[in-house]
């Protein structure tokens, strides 16, 4: 039998830990006398972690068998202040595409000195910063932290009924066409290329990848040429071939069902987040143009965010046609 992330408790923030069935997970388990060995973020009907690199998933995705526990764990409600969440959800994002810590990870799973990378991470390590960042401390040392150590946090709490039984058609989901996963490989493969370009830069993230254009403006047709040996301009556009279901209120209503409500809410957050976060991106590379030069780099990365906005508006539209079908009162896009 197989099991599900129960997505109708999850909440932004919420700290998902897993005790996989593997050898590696096994290990760590038992070095830190643990049932878990991997430790993940929820945000806005999303799963961000550090897997090989820091990506995000969706949730509706992960399966468990039933010898691999499942925990979700929440900020004590004294201590859940919404701009913190906010804050942390945005700072845990800026890491997507960071390489895994993988020295550090074989230390810790074959019981030796840890010796953190500041430049890569690691899931629990990923986790505890991200809310150190917002002056919650959920352990003493993120940097050497376990998922045993978030697990055993003062500032949390469990939340019940993590996982439902998993149907067919949900394990016939989890095999069907995955934008993130093309994502992941597209930025991956993106950054391994650019460090063989570039070996003494040690770029690990997209956002050191900024930093070193507007650092290097005439290595930015390189780059931008490296880029485009992948698919990282179009997974826009292969998110919306292949997830009709965001883009049509009845194969939403269809695909949810009971939990319909919630994560028609969760789309049209995720959308104002997407459509006000790109919009300020725009503006900051106009700036660079006008600082730094009209490169084709910048141009395509402002044609690229406006493809974005483009299908998150369609998205937000559809989640209020959702809860205008469900009756829930309806909530206009701001103007940003």
């Amino acid at each position: 039998m197989q099991y599900k992330l129960n997505v109708g408790v999850l909440e932004p923030g919420d700290i998902i830990l897993v005790g996989y069935n593997d050898d590696n997970a096994r290990q760590i388990q038992e070095r830190t006398k643990s049932l878990y060995s991997h430790a993940m973020l929820y945000w806005y009907g999303s799963i961000i972690h550090a897997a090989d690199i820091v990506i995000t998933a969706n949730p509706s995705r992960l399966l468990f068998e039933e010898d691999e526990p499942v925990r979700i764990l929440r900020l004590k409600q004294e201590h859940r202040r919404p701009l913190q969440i906010k804050c942390l959800i945005e700072y845990a994002r800026s890491f997507v595409g960071t390489f895994y810590d993988i020295e550090a990870l074989h230390a810790m799973r074959d019981g030796e000195e840890v010796k953190p990378n500041p430049n890569r991470q690691m899931c629990s390590k990923f986790v505890a910063q991200c809310y150190d960042y917002v002056c919650l401390d959920l352990v003493e040392d993120y940097e050497l932290c376990s998922p045993e150590d978030i697990n055993r946090s003062d500032l949390l709490c469990e939340v019940e009924d993590p996982l439902l039984e998993a149907t067919q058609e949900d394990i016939d989901f989890t095999k069907s066409f995955d934008v993130t996963k093309k994502q992941f490989k597209a930025i991956w493969y993106f950054l391994r290329i650019l460090n063989r370009k570039f070996p003494e830069e040690d770029i690990v993230s997209l956002k050191q990848l900024e930093a070193f254009v507007e650092k290097n403006p005439s290595k930015a047709d390189e780059v931008l040429d490296l880029l485009n040996q992948t698919e990282y301009f179009r997974l826009w556009e292969l998110e919306k071939e292949h997830c009709q279901y965001l883009y049509n209120e009845e194969e939403f209503i269809n695909k949810w069902r009971d939990c319909a409500v919630k994560q028609a809410i969760a789309v049209k957050n995720d959308c104002q987040r997407i459509i006000e976060e790109k919009r300020g991106d725009i503006l900051a590379y106009k700036m660079k143009i006008e600082t730094i030069g009209d490169i084709a780099y910048y141009r395509k990365m402002i044609e690229l965010r406006e493809n974005i906005i483009s299908t998150a508006e369609e998205r937000f539209a559809m989640a209020e046609k959702v809860l205008a079908k469900k009756r829930v009162v309806k909530i206009k896009l701001p103007i940003l």
